[in-house]
C-alpha cells in the first residue's frame, strides 16, 4: 500500500511549497517567512520513520484547498479509494465539495469523485443522487450514466437499467443492445420465478428484439416450453442456440435429449447430434452420441466412436468417458491402473471450472451471464476441456 502513497507524498510537499513560494513572491521582502513551516518538517520526519498515515495527515493539513491545489487533493482522494481506504477518500472529497471558493468545474469533479466513493462504499442512494445531478447538468455524462447503470445492476432494478443504458448508448455512439437484451432476460427470470410464464415470454421476445443472437433468451424460452410440456416448441427454441453461438451447444445437449426422448424420437435426437458434430469441434456431442448408443445397448459402437474422435482430437473429458464406457460395458475391461486413472479423472473433472470469462479470465463451475469478477455481460462461455495438474 505504501508504494502508492509515495507519488502523492511527493506531490503534496511540492504543491505546498509552490503555494508558499507564490504567496511569498507577492509579499514585500520583510513579510516573507524566513523559515520552512515546522509542520512540514514534522511531516518529513513521519515520512522518514515510515509512518505514511501521519505524514499524509500533516501534508493535507498544510495544503490549503484552492483552485491551484485542488488537483492534488483529487489525486490523493482517488489514491485512497484505489487502495481501499474509502473512508479517507470520502473525507477528502467531501472537504472539497464543501469549499465555497472552488470553481464550478472543480466542484463538479469533486462531486463526481464523491459519487464514486459512495458507490465503492455501497452507499448507493447517495451515489445515485450525485450521479443524477451530474447527468441533469450534462456533466461527466458518460461516466455518470455508467455509474447509474452499475447502481441499477447492483439493485437489480432492470427497468431503470434498460432506460439508463439506452441513454448511455446514445452518448457513446455504439450499440449496447446485447446488454439491454440481458436486462430483459433478467426481467423474464423474475416473471418465471413468480409463476407468470406469459409475462416471461413477453420479456424474452423483447430481448430477441434487442439482440437476435441472445443465447440466454433462447435457453429461457426452451425451458419455459419444456416445463409446459410442449416439447416440439422447446426443441425449436433450443435449436436456435446452435445458430446463435455454437460455443453454447453444451447447454442444450441435455435439454434436447430430454425433449426428444419424451417424444420417443431416438432417431431425431441422433440426427440432431450428428448435425451438431458437423458444426462444433468440442467433445460434448461426441460424448452425447456415445451415451445414446450405450442407452441402446450398442456399447461397441459407442466405444469405437469415442476412440475415433480421440485419435483425431485428444481430450481429457472424452478420454474419461471412453474409460467409463469400457468399464461399465465389461466390468472387467479395465486393469487396476486404468480404473484408478478413470476414478482420478472423474475427481479432476468434478473440481475443474466449466466456464471461463474471456475478458478477465474468471473461471467457475456455473454459467454467469454477467461475470462476477469484471461485471462484463456476455463474456463467460463454456470450456471444452479440463487441465489436469
Amino acid at each position: 500500500m505504501l508504494d502508492g502513497y509515495w507519488l502523492v507524498l511527493l506531490l503534496l510537499p511540492a504543491a505546498a511549497a509552490s503555494g508558499w513560494y507564490l504567496r511569498g513572491r507577492m509579499r514585500r521582502p520583510e513579510e516573507r517567512p524566513p523559515h520552512v513551516h515546522p509542520d512540514y518538517l514534522r511531516g518529513i520526519s513521519h515520512l522518514v520513520n515510515d509512518d505514511a498515515d501521519k505524514a499524509i495527515e500533516v501534508f493535507v493539513r498544510l495544503l490549503e484547498v484552492d483552485n491551484e491545489t485542488v488537483e492534488t487533493h483529487l489525486a490523493l482522494g482517488n489514491l485512497f479509494r484505489r487502495q481501499g481506504e474509502v473512508d479517507r477518500a470520502l473525507r477528502v472529497h467531501q472537504n472539497l465539495v464543501a469549499r465555497p471558493n472552488l470553481k464550478p468545474v472543480h466542484r463538479n469533479q469533486a462531486r463526481f469523485e464523491l459519487a464514486q466513493d459512495y458507490l465503492r462504499a455501497g452507499v448507493l442512494d447517495r451515489a445515485e443522487n450525485l450521479f443524477r445531478e451530474l447527468v441533469d447538468q450534462g456533466m461527466f455524462l458518460e461516466r455518470a450514466l455508467s455509474g447509474l447503470v452499475a447502481i441499477y445492476e447492483a439493485e437489480r432494478d432492470w427497468q431503470q437499467a434498460i432506460e439508463t443504458t439506452r441513454r448511455l448508448e446514445s452518448v457513446r455512439g455504439h450499440s449496447l443492445r446485447p446488454v439491454i437484451a440481458q436486462y430483459f432476460c433478467e426481467l423474464a427470470e423474475n416473471e418465471r420465478a413468480a409463476g407468470d410464464a406469459q409475462a416471461a415470454l413477453r420479456h424474452i421476445k423483447s430481448a430477441r428484439g434487442e439482440f437476435r443472437e441472445c443465447v440466454r433468451a433462447s435457453l429461457l424460452r426452451g425451458e419455459i416450453e419444456e416445463a409446459a410440456g410442449d416439447h416440439a416448441a422447446a426443441i425449436k427454441a433450443y435449436r436456435q442456440v446452435l445458430k446463435q453461438d455454437v460455443d453454447f451447444v453444451t447447454e442444450i445437449l441435455a435439454p434436447m435429449e430430454r425433449c426428444f426422448l419424451a417424444r420417443d424420437d431416438f432417431d431425431g435426437y441422433r440426427r440432431f447430434l450428428e448435425e451438431v458434430i458437423q458444426r462444433y469441434e468440442g467433445p460434448a456431442p461426441h460424448i452425447a452420441l456415445a451415451r445414446l448408443l450405450e442407452r441402446q445397448r450398442r456399447n461397441d459402437e459407442a466405444i469405437a466412436h469415442l476412440s475415433d474422435y480421440l485419435q483425431a482430437t485428444p481430450n481429457w473429458i472424452a478420454f474419461y468417458h471412453l474409460l467409463d464406457l469400457t468399464w461399465s460395458g465389461t466390468r472387467t475391461g479395465l486393469s487396476g491402473p486404468l480404473d484408478s486413472l478413470r476414478q482420478s479423472l472423474r475427481q479432476v473433472i468434478d473440481r475443474q471450472p466449466l466456464y471461463h470469462c474471456g475478458h478477465c479470465g474468471f473461471s467457475g463451475r456455473y454459467l454467469h451471464w454477467q461475470c462476477p469478477s469484471c461485471k462484463q455481460w456476455n463474456s463467460v462461455a463454456p470450456v471444452r476441456d479440463v487441465k489436469p495438474s
